[in-house]
């Protein structure tokens, strides 16, 4: 049953929806014209900034997770408001580009060279409204057939990209269809941070059971105990579907069968190794990425709480480049509890998992819906220009 705000929100959508008119007065301009492609910026080098990895960003989505902090050696940089798109393949056609929303005022931060940096002209174009834009067909689709290269590191030619030809609306209106789009994106994120927030409690929840009142009795045994590791497999040969793909930084994309079915803890092998998930449900691991079943009952939501309460990264720090491997899993020891504490955390934590999973699913609709709007509002199918936001 519909909540009254959902219901509210139906009806804000519906009559969104019921003015939406013939498009009004737009004109032909130059890319170039309305943004500033990968602006001036300065950082000293060796100074400790804040930096956005390619693998951070989230297929289209708008938010930018975390970051981390390194010494800066080179990269594009930008401020918040600018939006960052991944020009080589295939981080383009999965759909990588993200607004920076993670900077202090007038703070500057670095990312990978892979990218491309759009700045809205102050006075001529909105920032979100450059965001969606960039997201749109009329952007993506130029730029992923301009890319050139060798197979596997083709990148877009910022050139094509600047020199496009773009039906353009108003300022006025751009802010409106910024500000439309925007608001689901900001639902989105509002359900994240739920979701987290959530996450957070439960974790709490573990560390008061299993390990503030750890009891003498319990056993000593080791991760390999209660899971059994499995490897995540290539997906690029999938057609497109309803289950998600999961890498390390979180959904890549849906296709049209599962690995794996069930309750399981994920792993990234290579990379953000401490970004571990929690899955319920069918859905697709990568190459990069473990994946884990149960060797027992009501112990899923056990064993990612004590996974994600682990520095990965030290587990293997003597290696160059750190990754995880079955041996480092199963070798992890750990205290068992009983089974009553067991089945006690899953009958209290199982509540908020339920709701974080709801969250999940509603951000999806607004995933789908906003993705259904998008082109229609940037090429001017749609009209905003009589709706007050």
């Amino acid at each position: 049953m519909n909540t009254g705000q959902e219901r509210i929100n139906e009806f804000v959508i519906r009559e969104k929806w019921r003015r939406l008119g013939m498009k009004s007065e737009w004109t032909k301009k130059k890319f170039s014209d309305i943004a500033d492609f990968n602006p001036r910026e300065t950082i000293k080098k060796g100074a400790i900034v804040k930096k956005i990895p390619m693998d951070v960003l989230r297929p289209f989505c708008r938010d930018i997770p975390y970051y981390t902090e390194e010494s800066f050696s080179g990269g594009t940089k930008f401020r918040n408001g600018d939006t960052v798109m991944a020009r080589i393949t295939p981080c383009l056609e999965n759909g990588k580009t993200a607004q920076v929303s993670i900077l202090n005022d007038g703070e500057v931060g670095f990312g990978s060279t892979e990218y491309i940096v759009f700045r809205a002209k102050e006075g001529i174009a909105d920032k979100d409204y450059l965001y969606y834009l960039v997201c749109s067909p009329e952007v993506r689709e130029p730029a992923i057939k301009s890319m050139v290269g060798s197979s596997g590191r083709q990148r877009v030619q910022t050139d094509v990209v600047k020199n496009l030809e773009i039906d353009v609306p108003p300022l006025v209106e751009q802010e409106k269809i910024g500000s439309f789009l925007k608001a689901f994106d900001d639902k989105i994120a509002l359900n994240d941070k739920i979701n987290k927030n959530l996450e957070q409690q439960a974790q709490a929840i573990y560390s008061n059971l299993f390990i503030e009142q750890r009891q003498e009795s319990w056993n000593i045994g080791q991760l390999s105990d209660l899971i059994s590791v499995k490897y995540g497999k290539d997906h690029k040969k999938l057609a497109d579907g309803s289950y998600p793909v999961y890498g390390s930084g979180g959904i890549m994309r849906y296709v049209e069968k599962p690995l794996y079915t069930g309750e399981s803890v994920l792993i990234p092998r290579k990379g953000t190794l401490n970004n571990v998930m929690y899955v319920n449900g069918a859905f697709w691991s990568v190459d990069t990425m473990f994946y884990t079943e149960m060797l027992r009952p009501n112990i899923a939501k056990f064993v990612y709480h004590f996974v994600k309460s682990k520095d990965l990264v030290s587990l293997n720090a003597g290696s160059a480049v750190p990754s995880m491997t079955t041996n480092i899993l199963n070798a992890m020891q750990l205290y068992i509890p009983d089974e009553k504490l067991l089945e006690k955390f899953e009958n209290i934590v199982s509540p908020m998992y339920r709701a974080m999973q709801e969250n999940t699913k509603e951000s999806k609709i607004l995933v789908n819906t906003r993705d259904t709007l998008l082109p229609k509002l940037m090429s001017g199918e749609l009209d905003v220009s009589d709706i007050d936001l």
